[in-house]
């Protein structure tokens, strides 16, 4: 059919059992998260566009060529969040929270915005569940909040997992490193891919984010950050290792692991799933001791991850279900309307069913075989018929879908009667 309007190339729509599965996911996610001690924090989907560009960084793809950014009519840059990091940083300077002692530890689930390719897995509006901890610079932090990241996937089943650990150094030890980096891949800036090339001056530690196989190979003959860090970043890594073997969590060491944003210090982390012959990240984070610090506040040190939703869900169930197909919310009870006197007359004496059960009141006008059927649909428990023999009679047919039984019940009797049949049947 040639439809009017098209959803945006890079977006979907979730709909009736997918629905479900979020709903599923994100209610286990939340209690996982507050019994870790996190808070909620819902920031806004625009934010100043400088925000983003001094937090993630020029010369990253992410600023370069992914933002969602447009003028107000004020002639103010707005950007639509790529990530909600920086956001959450601006939130805790511009409400005063840097002025609470201890650590402050948020969570927040919504919607991010990058006009990056789309493909499997990675839309251009996308969907994330996240953690920031602010206020400590403890080694001890970082495990808790990678336990964190793998308690959220233990609570949807999520199997098949891979923990990968780095350390990207500090100001002090990393500037050494980027440069004696930046002058090897100078030298040979002719084996290194077009997009290698350009971030040779620009972010040369982001090389090692290349998936191209030459690249790979070339950078695995430099030595690692690993070998550069200065004591103080060693004894941190060496205290992270210590708290996450403490935890009983497994984790690879991976070199390479540097992550795509520029405010990432000492540890970083990804989780990632094997997809085909490749592995996928669901969830990456790391420490950023400098952002607040250059967002406007006092040296504050942090830490943090984020979790991709859509990712994890394709992890969880290979294929979404058909929308064609699918299957509204289920319901308790579900009412068989007769005609539009009938509707009414079941609207009037059920309402009060909703203050302890779901209720679905069929007002289509189909047939009656088609309104049970839709019942069956939505996986109705009883069901309430109502046709003018019904308002004639002040009554209505309840019918147990589970065994059968079908009786008459006065209308007056019906919240009553409902609530026990429901409550005998657990």
């Amino acid at each position: 059919m040639n439809y009017r309007y098209r959803r945006l190339k890079g977006t979907r729509d979730v709909l009736f059992e997918e629905v479900e599965q979020w709903h599923w996911c994100e209610d286990r996610w939340r209690e996982v998260l507050e019994r870790f001690g996190f808070g909620e924090i819902r920031t806004p989907i625009m934010e100043p566009t400088e925000l983003f560009v001094r937090s993630v960084g020029a010369g990253t793809d992410i600023v370069d060529k992914e933002m969602y950014t447009f003028l107000t009519k004020g002639d103010e840059s707005v950007t639509l969040r790529p990530e909600a990091t920086a956001s959450v940083v601006r939130a805790y300077l511009e409400n005063g929270l840097a002025r609470q002692p201890g650590t402050l530890k948020f969570y927040y689930i919504g919607p991010m915005f990058r006009h990056d390719r789309p493909q499997a897995g990675r839309l251009r509006q996308f969907h994330q569940v996240g953690v920031e901890a602010i206020g400590s610079a403890s080694p001890v932090l970082d495990a808790e909040v990678i336990r964190t990241a793998i308690a959220l996937f233990e609570a949807v089943d999520a199997e098949g997992l891979t923990v990968l650990l780095n350390n990207t150094g500090c100001p002090v030890c990393r500037p050494a490193y980027l440069a004696g980096l930046r002058e090897w891949a100078a030298g040979r800036a002719g084996d290194f891919c077009a997009t290698c090339r350009a971030r040779i001056a620009s972010s040369p530690l982001r090389l090692f984010d290349c998936k191209e196989p030459s690249c790979q190979a070339l950078l695995g003959t430099y030595p690692p950050i690993l070998a550069a860090l200065c004591a103080d970043c060693r004894d941190h890594h060496r205290d992270v290792r210590g708290a996450l073997d403490d935890l009983g969590v497994r984790y690879t060491e991976d070199p390479t692991l540097v992550r795509g944003l520029d405010y990432y210090t000492r540890t970083t982390f990804e989780i990632t799933a094997e997809e085909g012959r490749k592995q996928s990240s669901l969830c990456g984070g790391g420490r950023y001791d400098g952002l607040v610090e250059q967002c406007g506040g006092a040296p504050t040190p942090a830490v943090g991850f984020s979790l991709g939703i859509e990712r994890t869900i394709r992890h969880l169930y290979a294929e979404p279900p058909d929308p064609q197909r699918g299957r509204q919310g289920r319901v308790d009870v579900y009412v068989c309307c007769l005609g539009t006197a009938a509707q009414r007359y079941a609207l009037a004496h059920v309402d009060g069913l909703r203050g302890f059960c779901r209720v679905e009141v069929d007002c289509s006008g189909r047939a009656a075989k088609a309104q049970m059927r839709s019942a069956d649909s939505r996986r109705a428990r009883l069901v309430l018929i109502a046709g003018d023999e019904e308002i004639a009679t002040g009554r209505f047919q309840l019918k147990n879908l589970g065994t059968g039984q079908q009786q008459a019940v006065a209308k007056d009797e019906v919240l009553a009667t409902v609530r026990e049949v429901l409550a005998c049947e657990g």
